[in-house]
């Protein structure tokens, strides 16, 4: 899987990922940073990958994908696996979605929903306003 462009797609098995530029285009419409969607659908599309795999198969810089895996962790929606270091220096990790991706969007959707919810009332209340006026 690659990202360029913005998109994300193979061309060993364009059907597998047919799909995904579209959906980093809806996350990224409900207001999910760019990154953040792509590092979402490429662990989902990849499995357990680490930061160099990310980094390569979305075409994102290193502290793209350390603020994107951040997010995502803070979400509860990533597991971590930190394995120790076969020579000097920091232990690797491999990152996976620790929830099917239907529910690993549910926080994204959820904010959509609550934003929404607070635009229909601020238009209600607009309306209210205007037409009394």
């Amino acid at each position: 899987m690659a990202v360029e462009n913005g998109t994300v797609g193979s061309t060993e098995s364009s059907d597998m990922y047919a799909n995904s530029k579209e959906i980093v285009d809806l996350l990224v419409s409900l207001g999910v940073e760019s990154n953040t969607a792509k590092t979402l659908i490429c662990l989902h599309l990849n499995g357990p990958s680490k930061s160099t795999e990310i980094q390569s198969n979305c075409n994102l810089r290193q502290p793209d994908v350390s603020i994107a895996i951040s997010k995502l962790s803070n979400l509860g929606i990533l597991r971590i696996v930190t394995s120790p270091s076969k020579a000097r220096g920091r232990p690797s990790s491999i990152y996976e979605l620790a929830v099917p991706l239907n529910e690993a969007i549910l926080p994204f959707k959820n904010k959509a929903w609550e934003r929404m919810s607070i635009i229909e009332n601020q238009l209600s209340r607009l309306s209210e306003l205007t037409n009394s006026a």
